[in-house]
């Protein structure tokens, strides 16, 4: 079965109330959460923590869940422990993971008020500098399922944006979303400004045009979102037909 979070700290066995590693901006990715269960794949070791920051609103509840034997830790927005699975203030969470030993694949499933019996989360928990997930390439992309709540404007602008490719060999072959502005030195510089810093102008596969690849998503909703929130602030804004990735490069 299934372990599920509770209410209040819980420990896994060899883990500690606080996190001794710190989390490494490079392995933590931005998800979005809704009332939908989203699973996310990583390998988290006693070396090396994973981590997911989402936005949420305060009062709402967070579940997560793992058939893993790690260890857990959630960090409120102001970088304290959560020790409850109510959220108290309205901005971004952050989970961060680790293994109490060796290294281990894990299956994390998250969610915010789920419509569902099962206790909302809370682990054990330490101020941790979190920084959205990079995207690796702009044609890379995870295996996520689609998310229930809306991009937020205020998380950007990033350093890198969209989803990086699976680590585990096991996750292919995976489908990514381009999302596109069209071809301008004007568009080029705002989405590197307001958006993503990595945003790269480049020959789209679809068309043969050129054109402004700000990111690149699994999800199909998320780059919506995503899409919308680029014509919040300019026009034009369109998402490609997906590319598969058969093996991982």
């Amino acid at each position: 079965m299934p372990k599920i979070q509770t209410q209040s700290p819980t420990t896994s066995k060899g883990c500690l109330d606080k996190p001794e590693l710190s989390l490494d901006s490079q392995n933590v990715k931005l998800v979005v959460l809704g009332e939908q269960m989203l699973t996310e794949s990583g390998i988290a070791s006693q070396s090396k923590s994973i981590g997911y920051t989402f936005e949420a609103k305060a009062n709402q509840k967070l579940t997560y869940k793992t058939d893993k034997n790690v260890c857990i830790w959630v960090f409120t927005p102001d970088n304290q422990l959560l020790n409850t699975g109510v959220l108290p203030t309205t901005g971004k969470y952050t989970i961060q993971v680790s293994a109490p030993q060796g290294s281990t694949t894990v299956d994390l499933s998250m969610g915010l008020d789920v419509a569902q019996a099962t206790p909302a989360s809370t682990p054990n928990s330490s101020a941790v500098t979190s920084a959205p997930s990079p995207e690796s390439t702009p044609n890379s992309a995870p295996p996520t399922n689609t998310t229930a709540t809306r991009t937020s404007r205020s998380n950007f602008p990033k350093a890198s944006c969209g989803d990086p490719l699976p680590t585990n060999p096991n996750d292919y072959p995976v489908d990514f979303y381009p999302v596109y502005l069209p071809d301008s030195e004007a568009n080029l510089q705002l989405a590197r400004s307001r958006f993503c810093q990595d945003a790269l102008s480049k020959r789209r596969k679809d068309s043969g045009t050129r054109a402004v690849q700000v990111a690149a998503f699994t999800s199909k909703q998320r780059a919506i979102e995503f899409r919308d929130i680029l014509n919040s602030e300019t026009s034009g804004s369109s998402i490609g037909p997906p590319t598969r990735f058969q093996n991982k490069p």
